[in-house]
């Protein structure tokens, strides 16, 4: 994406009239202009960030200030990264009026255990994605559940797991 770059400290000079363009107006305009330009930078780093998992992997990396990691050489210089939760196999059931089983396998014996539904819990998984964080790093939790959550799509669930190097 293409984004406009705004020089803050550049554009107080082209704005001021010349002839109050001193050391004390330049330091005072500079006291003004470096909060907002702080804000403009923050600003452009949450636009650039989303809640696919590269994204959310480069943000966590970079909150850490790993040392050695390179966002040019994102999978090469990683150790904090994110696994998708594999999903767990559907199981198709039908009631004993059909007359066909299309889903499973029917092998004729009827003493299988039977399987009832739930019917609030169907499809329902306790989360979406892992955070593996090394544990020589030190934090808190609720701190990185507040980033996390500042990007991720809504609906994943997720959960924080350290790990040793």
């Amino acid at each position: 994406m293409l984004w406009q770059v705004i020089n803050f400290f550049v554009l107080r000079e082209q704005l001021l009239p010349t002839f109050l363009r001193h050391d004390r107006m330049l330091l005072f305009l500079q006291s003004i202009v470096t909060p907002l330009d702080e804000i403009y930078k923050e600003t452009l780093y949450k636009m650039q960030h989303d809640g696919t998992t590269i994204s959310l992997e480069k943000m966590l990396n970079e909150h850490f200030q790993v040392v050695g990691y390179n966002h040019q050489n994102h999978d090469a210089t990683k150790t904090i990264y994110i696994e998708d939760v594999p999903q767990p196999d559907k199981l198709y059931i039908y009631q004993d009026e059909e007359d066909e089983v299309i889903f499973l396998e029917d092998d004729g014996d009827d003493n299988e255990d039977d399987i009832f539904l739930d019917s609030d819990n169907e499809g329902f998984l306790s989360y979406s994605f892992i955070i593996y964080i090394p544990d020589t790093y030190e934090f808190q939790e609720y701190n990185i559940r507040a980033l996390v959550d500042t990007y991720r799509y809504f609906g994943k669930k997720y959960i924080i797991q350290t790990y040793t190097l």
